[in-house]
């Protein structure tokens, strides 16, 4: 062990930050001897508390507390209607709230196949979907209409039947020709009864209505009955029942025709002369009940309670209701539902659509308004729920649009031409437009909302 050398090291001075001679009182908190303060047991507390739902204060307390019967009795009053109105109209699903799909999203279109005619320049076309045959996919009945002037004169017109075909590889179908009914002159209508879509109607420019029905065993196309009637080219056509059609008429007359061994003339209804246009589409609502379009932009609903008491069929008496009236001739006539409600859809030249509530006389608050964007402008087809619109529109293309948020999409075309035509399927998955030179434009819809 080394020895220690004696040695002195230098002092180190740390100089005091306060005087010597301040003093500062010590106090040792951890042995205080003052009583703890009263602590209140607080799951046994007694305070007043506020229920947010029905901003009201209470006390809870373990007497019995007294209550005014005729006052609850006359709150609940006040508000159940308010209640049941709430349950009556759900808030929708958050998922659905908050769901920022887009349109091309939710509604894939695609063109699917083109149909060649023989037709004149200038023509234009008629086409119905008939009943389902494979693979979700309609039977479809097309034909031409050829410019006129006055008389048809075009006697070797046809009304083309396409049935669509399983492709041998996936689960495609092609729409293929299965048979040709001649035509003694072009048809002004065409419609499929939608009480049984083997059956569908049309009217000639010659005045005669015909009624022919699918055989879906034969694939083939009878005829059922003809007339000729006296009031010329129908412009409407539409079904009351399985068995009753309405044929609507540009001067306004409307006639009901029963089917059955014969097909005869049941009644007939004329506008009256205050309704001085030409009638240009028709819907019927069911038995005695339709709405009717005019050409100077007129919607108006014609309907009867009261069984026909009068022998003379031609004097069918209705009542008529003017509905809100566009500023250009009526194009379209549609029935759909919108959240429940049995609704009518007008369409005017100018691609302005109103949503007509049957279940209320005041126009001014019972109806949705609707601008379509250009180039909607015609001929418009809707889906079910009456959210999406669907127009045609140059070369083939379509426009949609869907209503909730105002989104529109669009399908490119690669036809010549302005098509005047367009048919949705009723399971909304097909849709046929035209006529574009000689061509129409079949698309196939896909719903990825609806598959989910």
């Amino acid at each position: 062990m080394d020895v220690l050398s004696i040695y002195s090291s230098p002092v180190i001075e740390f100089t005091a930050t306060q005087p010597l001679e301040r003093q500062n009182a010590l106090v040792d908190n951890c042995t205080g001897t003052d009583p703890p303060p009263a602590n209140a047991d607080k799951l046994t507390e007694t305070h007043t508390k506020k229920q947010v739902a029905t901003q009201t204060e209470h006390i809870c307390s373990s007497e019995s507390a007294d209550y005014d019967e005729r006052a609850l009795a006359k709150w609940l009053r006040q508000i159940y209607p308010l209640v049941e109105l709430e349950l009556s109209q759900p808030t929708p699903l958050m998922d659905e709230q908050c769901s920022e799909c887009s349109l091309q999203e939710q509604l894939q279109v695609h063109t699917y196949q083109k149909l060649s005619l023989h037709s004149m320049e200038n023509s234009q076309g008629l086409a119905s979907w008939l009943c389902v045959h494979t693979n979700n996919a309609p039977v479809l009945v097309v034909t031409t209409v050829a410019p006129h002037d006055d008389w048809c004169e075009h006697v070797e017109q046809q009304l083309q039947l396409y049935v669509p075909e399983r492709m041998s590889q996936g689960s495609y179908v092609v729409y293929t020709l299965s048979k040709s009914v001649p035509l003694k002159s072009c048809l002004r209508s065409l419609t499929t009864n939608g009480f049984n879509k083997n059956i569908f109607a049309g009217a000639s420019m010659d005045g005669e209505l015909f009624v022919w029905t699918y055989e879906q065993a034969t694939m083939d196309v009878q005829q059922l009955h003809n007339v000729s009637t006296a009031q010329g080219a129908a412009v409407a056509l539409d079904w009351s029942t399985e068995q009753q059609l309405l044929v609507g008429y540009t001067n306004g007359v409307v006639q009901q025709w029963q089917l059955g061994q014969q097909m005869t003339l049941e009644w007939q209804y004329t506008l009256p002369a205050t309704v001085a246009a030409e009638l240009t589409t028709m819907l019927s609502l069911g038995l005695d009940d339709l709405v009717l379009g005019t050409n100077d932009g007129g919607v108006y609903r014609c309907w009867s309670t009261a069984p026909q008491v009068s022998t003379d069929k031609t004097n069918k008496q209705f009542q008529l209701l003017p509905l809100r009236r566009h500023r250009f001739m009526v194009s379209s006539l549609l029935r759909t539902q919108l959240n429940g409600q049995q609704l009518v859809i007008s369409c005017d030249l100018s691609g302005q659509a109103y949503y007509h509530d049957m279940r209320h006389e005041d126009e001014d608050t019972a109806q949705l308004i609707v601008q379509i964007p250009l180039p909607f402008k015609n001929s418009i087809a809707c889906s079910r729920d009456g959210n999406i619109i669907y127009c045609p529109s140059s070369d083939g293309a379509l426009e949609y649009y869907r209503v909730g948020d105002g989104a529109q999409a669009h399908v490119k075309g690669v036809l010549r031409g302005r098509g005047n035509l367009i048919r949705l399927s009723d399971n909304g998955c097909w849709l046929i437009t035209g006529l574009y030179g000689n061509e129409f434009q079949i698309f196939y819809i896909e719903n990825n909302l609806a598959a989910n």
